[in-house]
């Protein structure tokens, strides 16, 4: 690791290890004392920081270029995460997402249990959205509401609200 260190920091690392030699000349002759050995740890505490100052004055000088940084991460985040609750409530196909506003009104009407409702229904059973009251199954082919057989569970109440918050956003962009 490279680094160019200017003048100033130079000449102050070399009057400190001036003054760490005189010192440990003074602690070797018989000299020495508690206050000779504080002063040489010291010393070659701020030998060791020194040449790191300059970052530290970089870091304090340029403050708002380090905010401009975390906010510029702060909107991607924001965005990426945009993007992730879009991808995640647009991953169930527009049937699918109907059929389970319909059951969570209370009152789906009538129904034809098709393969493709029953298909649907064991999907948002088996990710939490709805459960039934009964196996789906057992479920009468035809009837006056599908409402009496499943009902919405609160992740499936979430859900519809997410979707459709995503959905008046998406409207508001268009317009």
């Amino acid at each position: 690791m490279t680094q160019d260190y200017s003048t100033k920091w130079w000449a102050a690392f070399s009057c400190l290890a001036f003054m760490e030699g005189i010192l440990l000349v003074m602690l070797f002759s018989g000299r020495g004392s508690v206050l000779i050995i504080a002063a040489l740890i010291f010393i070659a505490i701020l030998m060791v920081f020194i040449p790191r100052a300059e970052d530290v004055v970089a870091l304090t000088f340029d403050r708002d270029k380090i905010d401009n940084k975390i906010n510029s991460l702060n909107k991607k985040l924001t965005t990426t995460k945009n993007r992730v609750d879009k991808l995640f409530v647009l991953s169930i196909p527009e049937s699918m997402y109907k059929t389970l506003q319909k059951i969570n009104s209370g009152n789906y009407g009538n129904y034809d249990l098709t393969a493709k409702l029953e298909r649907e229904l064991y999907f948002l059973r088996d990710v939490g959205y709805i459960e039934d009251m009964e196996e789906i199954r057992d479920i009468p082919y035809k009837g006056s509401n599908l409402s009496n057989y499943v009902k919405i569970t609160g992740t499936g109440k979430q859900f519809i609200e997410l979707r459709k918050s995503i959905e008046e956003e998406n409207n508001k962009g268009k317009n």
